[in-house]
């Protein structure tokens, strides 16, 4: 759409240039002047110099003629459009009854480097689909300092204030990686692990420190593994993919994995595994895939490397190797 290039700002709103066609005939038929549309902002807030709006054609009611526009002394310095119908744009927050809504306000130090920063959330209006946030420095220099998508996260997304004992000033966002969505079950039961980013070395990057803790209790995985064990439509035995395993074992594998322990991960599989069900390697492989998709992947691997893996530094883990089928019979 080109309706946002052709928007003139001037202080107090946007007025949309406007073209008027006169039509002739064989004599100059009388022109008459449109009625200028002054398209007013649905959110507009200011922390000088800079003012931001975002804008929602009420007529369109589809989110095809959505946008937002930063200006600098008056002066447009950053406009986006929305792409597609339903999406919307916001300053801060979704909602303003949001917990973090107070933590995000424009003007406030979201990266801790002692600049003023913008937040700009972008919904993108698709079912379970998808939040956006933009976030921008809007000191004596204005800049982009990233965009992180959020996906299926509007209601899991959050900003984390750093610990009282942290050296880092700057909010941490939690979001979560949603690669597994769909992958061998419905989108409902579908696990996505945990991802924490904090602002460094002028980009978002996923914080190890914060995404590491404990491993989960044996008593806890043991119940886990039960569970995947006793999973109904296993119990009749088959092979992987077309028997169905519970997604709760990959859940419980994703969450040892995004908190530090790999290691934890394979060894869940080898003692979750239902018992009736063949392809515990091929599950493996299939897993492995799917996670190296994943855009957090070569980080949460550097992470996990970064302590003694099964006894040595770096060494490669995985599941034990299920028995051949001739061993299996003995």
């Amino acid at each position: 759409m080109l309706r946002v290039l052709l928007v003139a700002s001037v202080g107090r709103a946007a007025v949309p240039a406007v073209l008027i066609l006169t039509a002739i005939t064989g004599l100059a038929a009388p022109s008459y002047a449109a009625t200028p549309v002054i398209v007013t902002p649905n959110q507009e807030e200011t922390v000088a110099p800079y003012v931001a709006r975002v804008y929602f054609d009420a007529k369109a009611k589809d989110g095809s003629d959505s946008y937002y526009e930063i200006l600098k002394n008056n002066k447009p310095v950053y406009i986006e459009q929305a792409k597609n119908k339903g999406e919307k744009f916001f300053i801060g927050t979704m909602y303003k009854d949001d917990p973090d809504a107070a933590m995000i306000k424009m003007g406030m130090d979201i990266t801790g480097d002692g600049q003023p920063d913008l937040v700009i959330s972008e919904w993108l209006g698709r079912a379970n689909c998808c939040l956006i946030f933009h976030i921008f420095e809007i000191g004596q220099t204005f800049k982009k300092l990233g965009t992180i998508d959020a996906e299926f996260g509007a209601s899991g997304s959050h900003f984390i204030l750093p610990d009282k004992d942290s050296k880092d000033t700057g909010l941490a966002i939690q979001i979560h990686d949603w690669i597994f969505a769909n992958w061998n079950t419905d989108f409902a039961d579908s696990p996505a692990p945990k991802v924490i980013l904090h602002f460094s070395d002028n980009a978002y990057r996923i914080a190890p420190d914060l995404m590491r803790e404990r491993a989960l209790d044996a008593s806890d995985l043991a119940t886990r593994a039960a569970a995947v064990a006793k999973y109904a439509p296993s119990a009749k035995g088959g092979a992987w993919p077309h028997t169905k395993v519970s997604p709760q074992l990959w859940g419980t594998m994703l969450d040892l994995i995004y908190s530090g322990h790999e290691e934890g991960a394979w060894k869940f599989l080898d003692d979750a595994w239902p018992s009736k069900v063949r392809g515990k390697d091929v599950f493996a492989r299939d897993f492995r895939a799917q996670l190296a998709k994943s855009p957090y992947w070569p980080a949460v691997k550097a992470m996990n490397s970064e302590k003694p893996l099964n006894g040595k530094t770096g060494q490669s883990v995985g599941p034990s190797p299920s028995p051949s089928p001739a061993a299996a019979k003995q």
